[in-house]
């Protein structure tokens, strides 16, 4: 039974390579090391050659490929707080400011969100500054955790095993455990197996992870869509977003 438990994991064997338009060739360099690869890359960013990869120390394809997957990562984390951000400035903004005896600012965007559309930045400079000074310390703070200088492979910690690997945006901060959620959540024969099989409970928690590394980017990518489309909309028709679609 066990055995047969094993063959039918899934993520435990290797994917099928596939595209994610049907009709359009998927580059080689997209090989799915990374979770969420779909083979979309139609303009050739990777492949383009200019200054920027000399200045990232990206020569060959896969560390062009993770150093774009780092940059990938960030501005999504970044876009889904905007995109949870934007509205939720929109509906509070007023009732905050009012109950703390504050006056209104976003009276010079007609109640839009400060952008680069809307206008008003300067009033948000002072911790746009501070944003960008933070996002520099996380920066150089982890510089040794990217592809070709982060250690991986299989270890002892504790006495232990444990496995050890490169993902992309890490920052070493997950408070509430949660990259570890769904690989914690063994049904009873997957926690028999894992419990006298270290190699076996290894790969569940590897699988798990990329599976949670996947969701993390496809919202950001749903996100940044988001984000974007704010902008435009309100740029376009001069009103919140926030009624335009009334929650």
């Amino acid at each position: 039974m066990l055995l047969l438990l094993h063959a039918s994991l899934p993520g435990l064997t290797t994917p099928p390579t596939k595209n994610w338009i049907p009709f359009l060739r998927r580059p080689l360099y997209l090989d799915e090391t990374y979770a969420a690869d779909v083979g979309f890359d139609p303009l050739k960013f990777v492949e383009r050659e200019g200054p920027w990869w000399e200045l990232a120390g990206a020569a060959t394809a896969h560390r062009r490929v993770a150093w774009m997957r780092e940059a990938e990562i960030k501005h999504s984390r970044i876009a889904m707080l905007a995109a949870a951000g934007w509205p939720l400035s929109e509906l509070y903004h007023g009732p905050l400011a009012g109950a703390a005896g504050l006056p209104f600012g976003l009276d010079p965007t007609q109640g839009r969100a400060p952008s680069l559309l809307n206008g008003n930045l300067a009033e948000s400079a002072p911790l746009l500054v501070l944003a960008v000074l933070f996002a520099s310390y996380l920066e150089c703070r982890t510089l040794d955790q990217v592809h070709g200088l982060t250690a991986t492979g299989r270890t002892l910690r504790a006495g232990q095993p444990v496995e050890l690997t490169y993902s992309p945006g890490d920052l070493g901060f997950d408070p509430l455990s949660l990259y570890d959620f769904w690989g914690r959540l063994m049904p009873p024969l997957v926690e028999a197996r894992a419990a006298v099989d270290d190699e076996y409970r290894l790969d569940w928690l590897v699988y798990h992870r990329r599976v949670m590394e996947a969701a993390e980017i496809k919202n950001g990518r749903l996100a940044m869509l988001a984000i974007t489309g704010y902008a435009f909309q309100e740029a376009l028709w001069g009103v919140p977003v926030v009624d335009q679609t009334p929650i």
